[in-house]
């Protein structure tokens, strides 16, 4: 965050980025959730589980290690480590726990550091079972900006180019 922009400002920010990376995510996971993992997956299929990780990685960052650590700037919190951000998410029900967190962050690292093509099959899984959890806590955290009068109008009202 620049000394330029206001804590407000910067949460607003990240909390767009966030709605228009959920959005891309949801896109991705309608087209993956129906492959059978279990079987030979064409190159499209393993192309749009790709994307599916990827997207899922990407959003959990924003809202783990962006969005969330916004939030306590603008509701003047002492920043701290991100489990110190995480407990305060918790006390404002934005996430059910501190494990659901390191749950998600656990599977976005497996994400990034995964080469072994063989063990794809059972990160992709994982993928595709959290990521109703992950959109869920999008819309808790979009939701407690409206409720506290803290999500600007450009907020969740961008167009969405993503073909559908």
């Amino acid at each position: 965050m620049t000394s330029k922009k206001s804590s407000l400002q910067y949460f607003q920010e990240c909390l767009d980025q966030l709605h228009n990376a959920s959005r891309w995510l949801e896109r991705s996971y309608h087209q993956c959730v129906a492959f059978q993992l279990n079987a030979k997956l064409t190159e499209a299929q393993f192309d749009s589980l790709e994307n599916l990780s990827s997207r899922f990685a990407r959003v959990t960052d924003l809202l783990l290690s962006k969005t969330y650590r916004a939030l306590d700037l603008v509701e003047l919190m002492e920043p701290g480590s991100l489990i110190d951000t995480i407990n305060r998410a918790v006390k404002r029900d934005l996430i059910e726990s501190a494990e659901l967190a390191r749950t998600l962050k656990d599977i976005r690292n497996e994400i990034v550091h995964e080469y072994v093509v063989e063990d794809l099959q059972a990160l992709q899984q994982e993928v595709l079972a959290h990521t109703k959890t992950l959109l869920e806590l999008v819309e808790k955290v979009s939701g407690y900006a409206q409720r506290q009068s803290l999500a600007g109008s450009a907020s969740g009202n961008q167009a969405f180019q993503a073909g559908n």
